[in-house]
């Protein structure tokens, strides 16, 4: 994926057909971090039961208006320009920023799903299939984010 030159309000990305493929597999992957994750306190208070279902319809609520969002980026076919063998891509930096939290739950919802692995010593995680699907997502949601995060910042080489 190479960063091209756009304006202040926007960047612009070449995808090749595999990367294209990548990102939008990882998207439709959302959300994948569980409700229950999302909790209002650590510690029990009196109101806690009450204020945590008003979290969680709030979250479902929020994470429905996203799914939307993704789903019509995956599917405009305006969001990806074909350009020689690959795809251009121009996006707000807003819209970026947004998509960095898809791509953030998509990570998380994986690591939570393989049980939370520390990085050392390395883990020993399961090898079943489902276990390497998240494990991939998870790797190429955090390259993902890596990288938009560096085009962000301006790090990114055009």
């Amino acid at each position: 994926m190479k960063l091209f030159p756009t304006n202040a309000a926007s960047c612009g990305f070449e995808f090749t057909p595999q990367e294209k493929q990548l990102f939008f597999e990882v998207l439709a992957l959302y959300p994948l971090t569980p409700p229950a994750h999302q909790r209002l306190s650590r510690t029990p208070g009196p109101d806690d039961a009450e204020n945590q279902k008003l979290l969680e319809e709030a979250l479902a609520a929020h994470r429905q208006e996203t799914r939307q969002r993704v789903q019509a980026l995956l599917t405009d076919p305006r969001s990806f320009q074909a350009q020689g063998e690959g795809y251009s891509w121009t996006v707000s930096r807003e819209d970026l920023e947004w998509l960095l939290q898809v791509l953030n739950d998509v990570r998380v919802g994986s690591w939570l799903a393989l049980g939370s692995p520390k990085l050392s010593p390395a883990p020993k995680l399961p090898s079943t299939p489902e276990a390497w699907a998240h494990r991939r997502a998870m790797d190429i949601a955090g390259g993902f984010e890596m990288l938009f995060i560096a085009a962000l910042a301006g790090e990114l080489p055009v």
